[in-house]
């Protein structure tokens, strides 16, 4: 690693124009990694991609790209997560048992908008199942219907190296806890018409894209057959335009 780095790096992703309407939100993880001395990164481009609203699938590639170049931790947030003034130390958290640490959502199962891991072997094979896999329909996604998050809960649960946050870390539903990160993602604290037509916008726009919906069930396996197809161009660009963050992609 070089010695201008840190050994923690927190990044997001914020795409097809999730870069403007959340730059609050990202603005507010810039200045806590800034306090702890963190290195932070937010993909912003390419600012347009065919992946659509699935390019949150970029997260676990851009994990497993941040660890084998050396970081000793990553933090991935979402991009509609706002990290509060009073956010701890991820130190804090160490557990030498634990590889990968996630909060629950409203719905009680594991929410992938918070993930933090740490750069060990177990990780990487953890990684690289789950990608392996993303053409392969998992029930937890039908709830979903699109994006990484079903996969994440179906290998995260009883998965040993997988640790429960504190849903104060990934907040998705509670507007009087007193929390460390505030996600507004599909739950009840997203309550902003203008968000709402933002997302309808998206998702109308990943359905041409894609050529399939995002919410059936029956056409899961073909959209994200597609989505495979499109992640590597996508990822050979942030590549390039990321080497400091990314460089083993």
């Amino acid at each position: 690693m070089s010695a201008d780095r840190s050994h923690t790096l927190v990044f997001s992703v914020a795409l097809n124009g999730y870069q403007w309407r959340y730059r609050r939100y990202l603005n507010s993880q810039r200045r806590y990694a800034r306090r702890m001395g963190y290195d932070y990164v937010v993909v912003t481009r390419p600012w347009f991609n065919r992946l659509g609203a699935e390019c949150c699938w970029l997260k676990l590639f851009l994990l497993k790209a941040a660890l084998l170049s050396g970081y000793k931790q990553a933090l991935f947030v979402d991009a509609d997560a706002c990290i509060q003034p009073t956010c701890p130390a991820l130190e804090t958290l160490y557990d030498e048992d634990t590889f990968l640490h996630l909060a629950r959502g409203y719905s009680g199962a594991f929410n992938s908008g918070v993930m933090l891991m740490c750069n060990c072997t177990q990780a990487i094979e953890w990684l690289d199942t789950l990608i392996a896999a993303m053409t392969q329909p998992v029930a937890e996604s039908q709830g979903i219907g699109w994006g990484e998050n079903g996969h994440v809960i179906h290998y995260a649960n009883n998965c040993e190296g997988v640790a429960e946050l504190d849903r104060r870390w990934n907040n998705t539903y509670d507007a009087e806890l007193t929390d460390y990160i505030r996600h507004f993602n599909y739950g009840p604290l997203k309550c902003s018409w203008l968000d709402k037509c933002f997302h309808t916008l998206i998702f109308k726009c990943s359905r041409l894209l894609l050529g399939y919906s995002l919410s059936r069930p029956d056409q899961q396996a073909g959209k994200l057959g597609v989505v495979q197809l499109r992640i590597p161009a996508t990822l050979a660009q942030i590549q390039r335009l990321y080497p400091r963050y990314f460089p083993s992609l």
